[in-house]
């Protein structure tokens, strides 16, 4: 019995240690920067793309988990410098994802927990915690403000112009290669004028994330805004013309041809290269000539 006593106490002393280790503390520490930067992802993901789930169920719940782990690891290592500069640093990243995700609750309230937990429990110099507090206090109740109005008077707004909550999710055409489609954006009805937007977008650039789809927004091209009856209207298709010999997918608008305006950007900057090399191309000729002159004269 004492053998065995001494084995189960010498092997939770040497488990005990091996957390008190400042090293491996020191490393988790390190390892926490992780969640740092996945809250940036997510930040970005509401900022770019436009996020659609086939199931949120357990996207949440998986969101949640890793909120929680992340929690854990930080308060093991709550006494570390490299932790405390973490947790200085997370408001203002949580931050850009309450204004980016505003609304949507479930993304926002598990990063904001930990951000709070945090911020009493880690063991920073508690002048720098009032004073950081304060003024991170300040921004998110002015900030949130600021932005509630704005959203109020002008509706909410994203990188392309439109707000995302009026995309028809229903609506998307293809291109034959399906390396872009189109989406269309209905606004509220006022009165009896109603609108929609239609925007080519890169499909190449969509990231999958469990249990759904990051579709990219950002950059994405506006093609034409027309009046919208219901949700049969389809103004907008793809249609197959020959371009310089080459078979071209471009966009047929009311039954006017329009280059896909991904493609367009592509051929304007091709187009702008070239010019740019001619015209250092005759720089670089007239002052040849110019020298071979001089060396004539002399």
């Amino acid at each position: 019995m004492d053998k065995t006593g001494a084995k189960k106490g010498s092997f939770m002393d040497s488990l005990v240690a091996l957390f008190k280790n400042v090293w491996l503390k020191r490393g988790v520490a390190l390892l926490c920067w992780g969640y740092t930067g996945f809250l940036v992802w997510v930040a970005w993901l509401n900022f770019a793309y436009y996020l659609e789930f086939e199931n949120s169920t357990p996207l949440f719940v998986l969101y949640v988990f890793v909120n929680i782990a992340a929690l854990g690891l930080l308060i093991y290592t709550r006494r570390q410098v490299i932790t405390h500069i973490n947790v200085l640093v997370l408001p203002p990243i949580v931050f850009a994802t309450f204004l980016l995700a505003f609304g949507n609750w479930y993304m926002i309230l598990p990063p904001f927990c930990v951000l709070v937990a945090m911020f009493f429990i880690c063991t920073a110099n508690e002048t720098l915690k009032t004073v950081l507090g304060t003024m991170y206090l300040l921004m998110y109740v002015v900030g949130g403000a600021a932005y509630i109005t704005i959203t109020l008077l002008m509706g909410r707004m994203t990188p392309t112009g439109v707000d995302l909550t009026l995309r028809d999710s229903s609506y998307e055409i293809m291109s034959s290669d399906e390396n872009y489609r189109i989406v269309r954006y209905v606004d509220k009805p006022t009165g009896e004028r109603r609108t929609a937007s239609y925007y080519v977008e890169d499909v190449t650039e969509d990231i999958d994330i469990p249990f759904g789809i990051a579709k990219k927004v950002l950059g994405s091209g506006w093609v034409v805004t027309t009046k919208y009856t219901s949700r049969t209207d389809s103004p907008v298709s793809w249609v197959v013309r020959t371009v310089d010999g080459e078979k071209v997918e471009m966009l047929s608008v009311e039954g006017s041809i329009k280059e896909n305006p991904y493609l367009a950007e592509g051929t304007t900057a091709v187009a702008e290269d070239e010019d740019g090399s001619s015209v250092q191309s005759s720089r670089a000729q007239s002052s040849n000539t110019s020298e071979t002159a001089e060396d004539s004269a002399e």
